[in-house]
């Protein structure tokens, strides 16, 4: 055999081979580095949440958990255990609320009140799988509701405000300034009305608008400061805000004058409700809530007026007074509501019709009610007390009654005031 066709036959057998080895080297290299590229350019996970368009992808390992948070952090784990926050997705509101055809019974609202929730890929529009069974079930997730890896966990890391060695010793950790901003809070705390149809549709004023509120009060040279101040002071993990009665009661006042008046004969009443201390408009939070103001007159003999506590209705309101004017009296008790209640015109489903005045106070404000009580409509010779009770709503009487709550439930008085005032005393 001529050597030189032997050789030539033999390169040509591995000739082929090593080419194939030499692509497949170079396509796995190609792929490794496209993905180190893709990898690179790939954005981390956002902070802030998305006003519940969609459940949280938080890429942790399964061992992370609140109690292993609490083994280090057992402070704020056992004020978290207490909060609102807790029990975001198992309170009693939520509950009934949740599975109510109307307004409820969609995906969006397990978004924000169980954020882990294992639904990605859902429209927000949609029905929960399973949610007939769900509050029985109680799945962890559920029962977790806005947790520790709610907020400080993205992407597998922990977020935090500064970088300690001993917190990178415990667990990859991620530089994240957004955790002290009004926005984090704002991603779940405000949002506006949704459509039916498109998750991602919004109509209508804000539902929940106490962040621009607080936008609106800086722009307007109020504090500098943002939500975590006054609901987590100092890292409190509380987090108490209108189902903490201390609060409201930093937040609000009440002033009480009363004092006879002999020409023309009779009384004069001045009760003020002041917000002070608060970057928003009061109440915050959910448009159910509201404030009522509720002033009597009696005899001092007899026993303070025991009230119904029921929702006032239009029916028994007095027509509102213009800033300052006085309302004669001669039928107690006087109700003066502080309330947002969008209708159609707000929610964006009527453009057309009648607006609904949002009569809560703003920050600051000194809202002051002045009635005039005639002589003779009273035992003016008998001592007499005037008293006033501020109340603060979790929702309307009618609503607690549709969702199944005893009113006290959804009541209860914040500030209580009187006053004793008999004829020619001055008080």
């Amino acid at each position: 055999m001529n050597p030189d066709s032997a050789g030539a036959r033999h390169r040509s057998e591995w000739v082929p081979g090593l080419v194939i080895l030499l692509v497949t080297v170079g396509v796995i290299t190609a792929g490794v580095r496209i993905q180190r590229v893709l990898e690179a350019s790939k954005p981390s996970t956002p902070i802030l949440f998305d006003h519940g368009l969609t459940p949280l992808t938080l890429r942790a390992p399964s061992t992370w958990t609140n109690q292993q948070c609490g083994t280090c952090h057992p402070r704020a784990f056992e004020q978290w255990q207490g909060s609102r926050h807790a029990a975001a997705a198992t309170n009693k509101k939520f509950r009934v609320e949740c599975i109510e055809p109307i307004g409820g019974r969609r995906q969006w609202c397990i978004n924000c009140h169980a954020p882990t929730n294992p639904s990605a890929g859902h429209l927000p529009t949609q029905e929960p799988v399973g949610l007939d069974s769900l509050f029985s079930d109680q799945p962890r997730w559920l029962v977790n509701g806005v947790d520790c890896l709610t907020c400080h966990v993205r992407d597998g890391k922990v977020l935090a405000t500064r970088i300690t060695s001993k917190g990178e010793a415990a667990h990859p950790l991620r530089l994240s300034p957004e955790l002290e901003t009004a926005e984090f809070c704002g991603g779940c705390h405000q949002f506006a009305f949704k459509s039916d149809q498109y998750g991602d549709e919004f109509h209508g004023q804000l539902q929940q608008v106490s962040m621009e509120e607080f936008l609106d009060f800086r722009r307007g040279g109020g504090s500098e400061q943002n939500c975590q101040n006054c609901h987590m002071p100092a890292g409190d993990h509380l987090m108490p805000g209108g189902y903490n009665n201390e609060m409201l009661k930093q937040s609000l006042d009440l002033d009480l004058d009363a004092r006879w008046q002999d020409q023309p004969g009779g009384i004069n009443v001045s009760i003020s409700v002041i917000a002070q201390g608060v970057g928003h408009r009061l109440p915050g939070g959910e448009h159910f809530r509201f404030l009522s103001l509720h002033t009597n007159l009696r005899n001092a003999d007899d026993p303070p007026r025991q009230y119904t506590l029921a929702e006032p209705t239009a029916e028994q309101l007095p027509p509102p007074a213009a800033a300052g004017q006085v309302q004669e009296v001669t039928d107690w008790p006087r109700i003066q509501i502080m309330r947002r209640n969008p209708g159609p015109r707000e929610r964006g489903r009527s453009p057309g019709a009648d607006a609904v005045p949002d009569t809560r106070l703003f920050p600051g404000e000194r809202r002051t009610f002045r009635y005039f009580v005639p002589a003779n409509t009273v035992d003016a010779d008998s001592p007499l007390v005037i008293s006033a009770e501020l109340w603060y709503h979790k929702m309307g009487d009618l609503d607690a009654r549709r969702f199944g709550f005893e009113t006290p439930e959804v009541i209860h008085t914040v500030l209580r005031k009187e006053q004793a005032v008999r004829r020619g005393t001055g008080r």
